[in-house]
């Protein structure tokens, strides 16, 4: 008797437990996609933000806070603002000057540069001319990262080393 009131107390546990896990479960679902919504609708990362931040960042490191180039051709260099850094260089956010107000174009993903900087090229999508960001490699190279426009934000379309020999 005694060992089936044991037996009828551990199955009655094992399923409330397991009930209450699933239902946490759906819980965190529901919450991580309503997080997932709100992010979408809010920028990674704001000009005056990493301007602000600015500050701190470059006291630990020698990197330049900033690039500017004008890639849409309207006269108007957007600016590439460092808002990490690491021994080899930093990352950067890339925005671009729409009415008056700065707006994010390289979405949640950081460029990596430094003090090798980034050049524009002759290609363009949309409008919006590809980039070539250049970065030490660590190994007496280049590290050499295509970005094209895609219609609404920069992407990574390729990344190669260059090794020291070749430059």
């Amino acid at each position: 008797m005694i060992k089936n009131r044991s037996i009828i107390c551990a199955l009655l546990f094992a399923s409330t437990f397991l009930f209450s896990c699933g239902n946490n479960q759906q819980n965190v679902e529901n919450t991580d996609s309503t997080k997932s919504e709100n992010m979408a609708q809010k920028p990674a990362f704001e000009y005056d933000q990493v301007i602000k931040a600015q500050d701190s960042l470059m006291i630990e490191f020698s990197w330049p806070a900033k690039h500017e180039l004008d890639l849409n051709d309207d006269g108007v260099n957007e600016e590439f603002l460092a808002i990490e850094g690491y021994s080899r260089g930093m990352g950067y956010a890339l925005f671009s000057k729409e009415n008056h107000n700065w707006k994010l174009i390289s979405g949640d993903e950081s460029i990596a540069s430094g003090h090798l900087g980034v050049e524009k090229s002759e290609k363009m999508n949309g409008g919006w001319h590809d980039f070539v960001a250049l970065q030490p490699s660590g190994r007496d190279g280049i590290i050499e990262s295509y970005y094209s426009w895609n219609g609404q934000k920069y992407i990574l379309k390729e990344q190669k080393e260059i090794e020291n020999k070749n430059l």
